[in-house]
C-alpha cells in the first residue's frame, strides 16, 4: 500500500467485508490494523448510508488487539476509570488528554526506546527526564483543577518529610503509591524530585516486575505502604535474588507497627520512616531519623481536639488531629482529619523544636483505611444494596500477618444461595471499595443489632 497525503476511503459493506478504495481489494481488520502502524490514515464509511464509521472499527482493531495473547495494553483499571467518565462532568477534557498524553508518546517513541534501554542497563537518568516530562503533560492537562498557585512554590511539603526521613540526591526510588487520579504518588513525586532523587513510577501490584525494576535500576529508596514493601521484599526472598538495594523506605497510608519496622531495619537493613497527611492539606507531619513522634510541620497549626465539641485537648491526650495550613490559594483552617493522635512538647535529640505527633491512634468514625485506600460505612451499604437476600451485615477488619484483611459477615434471609451471594460480593467489594476482601455467610443473630457497619480489629504492636 503506498502512502498518500489523502486518507484512503474504506468501505464496509452489508456482508461485513471491508473494501480499500485505493488498491481496489477487500482487506481485513489486520490490514487496517497494519496501515495504522505505517502511519497511512483512512475513512471507513457504510456502503448503504454513507455514514461515517471510522471511529467505531478503530475500537473493533483495539478489542482484537486486546484479545491477543501477550498484547494487552488497556488495564483493567483504566478501562473501569475510562467508563465512568462516561456522562461525567470530565468527559468532555478526557478525550483531549488523552489525545496529548499519546501525541507526546508517540513523538519520543523511539527516544523512549532508547532511553528505557540505556535505564535497565544501570543508567537512571534518561528515565528520570522522560518521567519529568510525564508528570509535565499532566500537570498542564490538569491545572485548572489543582487548587495550588504557582507562587506557592510545594505546598505539600512532601521533599521536607522525605530528607528528614534519610532520602538524599541521587537516590533511585520506586514510587509505588496509585498514581492514578490520587495524590499521594504525585506528591511524593515532586518532593523527591525537589530533593534531586531520581524517581521511578511503579506503582502498586506486580511483585515480580517490582523486584525486577529494583534489581535492574539498584534502587535505593522506596515509597509506598509498609506492607507491600514487605510484600516485595518476601517475593525477593523465595526468588532467592539476594537482599535488595533498598536502603530507606517513606511509608504512609496505612499504620505502620513498631515490630515491621524492627522486621524492615533489623533484617533488611532499610532505614524506614513514616509520615501524616492528607489530599487536602499535603504533608503536616513527618518522622526523622530518631522515630520517636512526627514533627509538625513549621507552618502548619496542629491541634489534637474532641471529636464531639471540636474543643482542644491538653497536650498528651488523645483525640482528632485537625490541622490549619499556610497555603495562600487553598488555604484549611481547623480541617478536621478524622484521625486521632496525642502531642508531645517534648525536646527531640535530633535537635528540631516542634511539637511532635505521637503517632496514629485510629479513627474518629467509622472511616478506616485498608491496603491504603479509605473504607466508607456508605460504599458497604452500597455493596449490600445489590444483595436484597443479606438481612444484616457487618465488615470486620483485621490483620493478616503483615497486610491488612477485609471480611464481610453476612446473614441470610430464607432463600438466599450463599454460593451466588458470595461469588456477587466478592466481586462487587473489588469495584467499589477498590481493595479484595473476602465475604463470610454466618448464623442468624451473630451479628448484633445495632453494631457498627465497620469494624477496626486491628492491633498495632
Amino acid at each position: 500500500m503506498t502512502k498518500s497525503d489523502e486518507p484512503v476511503t474504506i468501505k464496509k459493506y452489508a456482508n461485513r467485508r471491508l473494501y480499500n478504495t485505493g488498491t481496489s481489494t477487500y482487506v481485513t481488520l489486520e490490514d487496517l490494523a497494519s496501515m495504522v502502524k505505517a502511519g497511512e490514515d483512512f475513512i471507513v464509511y457504510d456502503a448503504k448510508t454513507g455514514e461515517d464509521i471510522t471511529r467505531s472499527v478503530l475500537a473493533q482493531i483495539i478489542f482484537e488487539q486486546e484479545n491477543k495473547q501477550g498484547q494487552n495494553l488497556l488495564p483493567i483499571n483504566f478501562l473501569r476509570q475510562l467508563i465512568r467518565f462516561y456522562g461525567d462532568s470530565m468527559q468532555m477534557l478526557v478525550p483531549r488528554y488523552l489525545e496529548v498524553s499519546l501525541e507526546s508518546l508517540a513523538r519520543e517513541q523511539e527516544k523512549f526506546r532508547q532511553q528505557m534501554a540505556q535505564a535497565f542497563g544501570g543508567t537512571p537518568l534518561a528515565l528520570e527526564e522522560q518521567v519529568r516530562r510525564n508528570m509535565e503533560t499532566f500537570e498542564r492537562a490538569f491545572a485548572m483543577f489543582t487548587p495550588f498557585a504557582r507562587r506557592d512554590g510545594s505546598p505539600w511539603h512532601t521533599e521536607v518529610s522525605a530528607f528528614a526521613g534519610g532520602f538524599r540526591p541521587g537516590d533511585v526510588v520506586v514510587n509505588t503509591f496509585l498514581y492514578h487520579l490520587t495524590p499521594a504518588a504525585h506528591l511524593m513525586d515532586r518532593g523527591l524530585a525537589l530533593l534531586g532523587c531520581t524517581v521511578v513510577p511503579t506503582g502498586p501490584g506486580n511483585t515480580e516486575v517490582q523486584v525486577k525494576t529494583i534489581l535492574d535500576l539498584r534502587a535505593t529508596g522506596y515509597v509506598g505502604t509498609p506492607s507491600f514493601l514487605m510484600t516485595i521484599l518476601k517475593h525477593a526472598e523465595e526468588r532467592g535474588v539476594g537482599r535488595l538495594p533498598v536502603e530507606v523506605a517513606q511509608v504512609g497510608a496505612e499504620a505502620l507497627p513498631a515490630s515491621l519496622r524492627r522486621t524492615f531495619e533489623e533484617q533488611y537493613g532499610i532505614l524506614t520512616r513514616q509520615s501524616f497527611g492528607t489530599a487536602d492539606l499535603g504533608i503536616v507531619a513527618y518522622e526523622c531519623r530518631e522515630a520517636d513522634g512526627m514533627h509538625v510541620i513549621e507552618d502548619a497549626i496542629l491541634e489534637i481536639c474532641d471529636p464531639q465539641t471540636g474543643a482542644p485537648l491538653p497536650v498528651g491526650e488523645v483525640g482528632e488531629i485537625v490541622c490549619t495550613v499556610n497555603h495562600k490559594t487553598y488555604p484549611m483552617i481547623r480541617f478536621g482529619t478524622g484521625d486521632l493522635s496525642a502531642l508531645t512538647e517534648a525536646p527531640c535529640p535530633c535537635g528540631r523544636t516542634s511539637a511532635r505527633m505521637l503517632g496514629w491512634r485510629g479513627r474518629a468514625d467509622e472511616v478506616t483505611k485498608v491496603r491504603g485506600m479509605f473504607i466508607h460505612p456508605r460504599q458497604a451499604d452500597e455493596i449490600m444494596a445489590r444483595f436484597p437476600a443479606v438481612t444484616r451485615y457487618q465488615v470486620v477488619i483485621t490483620r493478616d500477618g503483615h497486610q491488612d484483611a477485609l471480611t464481610f459477615n453476612v446473614e441470610l434471609g430464607q432463600g438466599g444461595d450463599p454460593v451466588a451471594i458470595q461469588a456477587g460480593m466478592v466481586a462487587a467489594i473489588r469495584e467499589v471499595m477498590k481493595v479484595r476482601g473476602e465475604v463470610r455467610v454466618v448464623h442468624s443473630g451473630t451479628v448484633a443489632g445495632g453494631a457498627k457497619k465497620i469494624e477496626d480489629r486491628r492491633t498495632w504492636e
